[in-house]
């Protein structure tokens, strides 16, 4: 905590008076790391996009935020794992929460067009995130993260194949049978 203290410039009063606990500093400093990666991570669903594109967004968004900020995703992936029960009474919750309303409105509109498959948010989430949270350690302990141009290319349309309607699967593959 001291160390903390001094790199921002403020008396133990003020830090101790803000964050009383470690516990209460990690989660404050989990809670803006999130809200700056969902911030990251929501821009290619905005602006009426289509389903793939924002699903091939978001996978593509998520790699460039985790590559540019290996620092700021090991934290998450870390304090995720140490705080799990705890985030349920948390600002992180509501981070996380204010995320979720988004993007499960425009998954909800994407659905209505008939472009993706209806399902539980929970799988939906399960099905697109999943394998760039399972490489992200991997990512991350490079000294330099990077990820290879057909590894971004797979992970894209392997979201997008996964919750894509079979119409738009379909349609993605057979584009000359359009009417």
């Amino acid at each position: 905590m001291d160390l903390i203290r001094v790199a921002a410039g403020v008396s133990n009063g003020s830090l101790y008076h803000h964050f009383p606990t470690k516990s209460q500093l990690a989660d404050a400093l989990y809670a803006h790391t999130l809200r700056e990666f969902h911030g990251a991570i929501s821009e290619p669903i905005s602006g009426g996009v289509g389903a793939q594109a924002g699903v091939q967004g978001l996978i593509r968004a998520y790699i460039r935020w985790v590559v540019t900020h290996p620092d700021r995703a090991r934290l998450l992936h870390q304090l995720r794992r140490v705080n799990a029960v705890a985030q349920t009474q948390s600002d992180s919750a509501d981070a996380n929460q204010q995320a979720y309303t988004q993007l499960r409105q425009w998954v909800d509109q994407q659905v209505a067009a008939g472009d993706l498959r209806r399902m539980p948010f929970a799988e939906w989430m399960a099905l697109v995130f999943a394998p760039v949270l399972s490489l992200t350690p991997q990512w991350v302990a490079q000294t330099r993260p990077s990820v290879p141009a057909r590894t971004r290319a797979n992970l894209e349309q392997g979201a997008w194949q996964a919750v894509a309607a079979q119409a738009a699967v379909t349609q993605a593959k057979h584009p000359a049978a359009q009417p």
